[in-house]
């Protein structure tokens, strides 16, 4: 029998996660005077709890938000890992396509949360994934985490299909949430452009496009700022902006980077 802290839920190990919205201030001051703005935020924020667990395990899925961060922990099982990875991969895809990129941490670890208390080691570590190990805006997956989805992914293929399709692995060796995954395999999955346009994900895939190219060119003189759209651009062009085949067209365009333009044509040499 489980022990019971003031009648809440007993500390225990769960899957936590920890989100950071970047820009959140500004976003807010933004959202002050624009209702259509303001409700596209708080319908990006609401949809955390609304996403269907993969099966129908129960997973006590809980989230929780306060000014530019979330918390999110569920029961520490093959659903409940999958069910919090898959809320956040909604809430960075929403708040994506109002140019809103995200940071994040998950982890397994002791923790309490109700709706009085939040608290636990689990907590600090998924607190530490986001701030000190993600930096770029990507939700990462700390050690415990990614032995978990391995180890479910080794008992069941649908496990295992959610570890191979959602999950990357980035160039400095950590493992991070794939929250481009359906627009990737959209591209894939179309041989042209006219075909692909027909498509909700066309549009959307359109819109993200159109912010981000335009995010990257706002903040050239921000380099902080600009380092975070930078991956993500690299990150789009690598999984989303492909060609299907060789001489194929572009489904979704590829983000333009600083220092990537095509060169002109070079000043004569001339000897002496």
């Amino acid at each position: 029998m489980t022990a019971q802290i003031g009648g809440s839920p007993a500390y225990r190990d769960r899957v936590v996660g920890f989100v950071d919205i970047l820009g959140f201030g500004d976003l807010v001051r933004r959202a002050d005077k624009n209702p259509v703005l303001r409700s596209d935020i708080i319908e990006a924020l609401g949809r955390v709890r609304s996403v269907a667990a993969p099966t129908e395990g129960e997973t006590g899925l809980r989230a929780q938000n306060f000014s530019d961060s979330l918390i999110l922990s569920a029961a520490n099982t093959p659903d409940g890992l999958w069910h919090l990875l898959l809320s956040m991969d909604s809430l960075a895809w929403n708040l994506l396509q109002i140019g809103v990129l995200v940071r994040g941490g998950v982890t397994i670890g002791g923790m309490q949360h109700d709706p009085d208390l939040v608290f636990g080691v689990g907590v600090n570590e998924a607190y530490r994934l986001e701030s000190t190990v993600a930096r770029t805006p990507r939700i990462v997956l700390g050690a415990q985490a990614v032995a978990a989805a391995n180890r479910y992914a080794n008992d069941h293929a649908i496990w295992e299909a959610y570890r191979n399709s959602r999950l990357l692995r980035d160039r400095d060796g950590v493992w991070f949430l794939h929250y481009l995954a359906e627009l990737g395999i959209f591209n894939r999955q179309n041989d042209s452009r006219s075909e692909a346009s027909r498509h909700p994900l066309y549009s959307m895939g359109q819109g993200v496009h159109r912010i981000m190219q335009e995010k990257l060119e706002q903040t050239l003189e921000h380099p902080d700022v600009y380092a975070k759209f930078e991956w993500f651009a690299r990150y789009w062009n690598a999984e989303v902006a492909t060609p299907v085949g060789l001489g194929s067209e572009y489904t979704l365009e590829p983000l333009r980077l600083a220092g990537m333009e095509p060169r002109g044509k070079p000043y004569p040499f001339r000897s002496s």
